[in-house]
């Protein structure tokens, strides 16, 4: 097999080559390197590497690894899954174009590769067990790949599942899942952005969303160490929950001048 193992450090900006074959290889040297050095300076095969490098390499293998197994899962990939992935890759991440090529072949390596689902999950939440943005934005990167061809099947929700249950959110995953399926300016599917109900009172709603603001902050999660590619994930959900808000509190208000009358 061809050597692809390469770690991303910074902003995945550079790229280091080394003897792993495959992704699943490159991932394992990865945290194999993070288990056996784990005092200051880590080094991999004599390059130092810092706590952030670390987590962009995990970040970057594991994310489009598992988007490969997911892909398959059905046992086939659509043209709409790989148009997902390519939207993911570059909409999403705004990787740049060699970087773009590194997780894409990091994507289709994996699909035929025999290492588990959850082995990637399980690494990329060892790396970002301390950032719930980190692991509910995976979820949701991918929900975007399971519906790309509008087939939502029963061993894509399995996998999906699975990952929620490793990343510590099975009694959230519902919620992900309606929010991500209901309609975007829907009161109902506001509120579910929000974690509240139509009926919650005026503080709780103020409470709910000043915590989500400062949970969802793309700069708090850079200093938590979240790759950079993570936080425009996390910038979307917080101009959605800023909206979402904006429209409650619009629809409040004019309940609220309906029942003066």
């Amino acid at each position: 097999m061809r050597v692809i193992g390469k770690i991303v450090g910074g902003t995945l900006g550079y790229v280091l080559g080394g003897p792993f074959a495959g992704p699943w290889a490159a991932l394992a040297g990865i945290a194999l390197g993070h288990q056996l050095l784990d005092r200051p300076p880590r080094e991999f095969f004599g390059v130092a590497l810092s706590g952030r490098d670390l987590k962009n390499s995990v970040f970057f293998t594991a994310t489009f690894a598992m988007l490969g197994k997911l892909a398959q899962a059905d046992g086939r990939v659509s043209d709409a899954e790989l148009a997902a992935v390519r939207e993911i890759i570059q909409d999403k991440f705004k990787l740049s174009s060699s970087t773009a090529d590194e997780a894409y072949q990091i994507f289709t390596e994996s699909i035929n590769q025999s290492d588990s689902f959850e082995t990637h999950a399980r690494a990329f939440y060892s790396e970002f067990n301390e950032a719930p943005e980190a692991l509910s934005s995976m979820l949701e990167l991918m929900l975007i790949l399971a519906h790309a061809d509008f087939d939502y099947d029963d061993d894509e929700e399995s996998m999906i599942r699975s990952a929620a249950a490793i990343f510590g959110l099975a009694d959230e995953y519902p919620v992900i899942l309606s929010v991500y399926q209901s309609t975007p300016d829907n009161l109902e599917h506001c509120y579910q952005l929000l974690g509240l109900t139509i009926d919650s009172l005026d503080d709780d709603l103020q409470q709910r969303y000043a915590h989500l603001l400062r949970e969802h902050d793309p700069q708090l999660l850079l200093d938590e160490g979240v790759p950079q590619e993570m936080t425009a994930v996390a910038a979307d959900k917080h101009a959605q929950i800023q909206l979402a808000y904006e429209h409650i509190q619009q629809a409040r208000r004019v309940r609220s001048g309906a029942s003066d009358k």
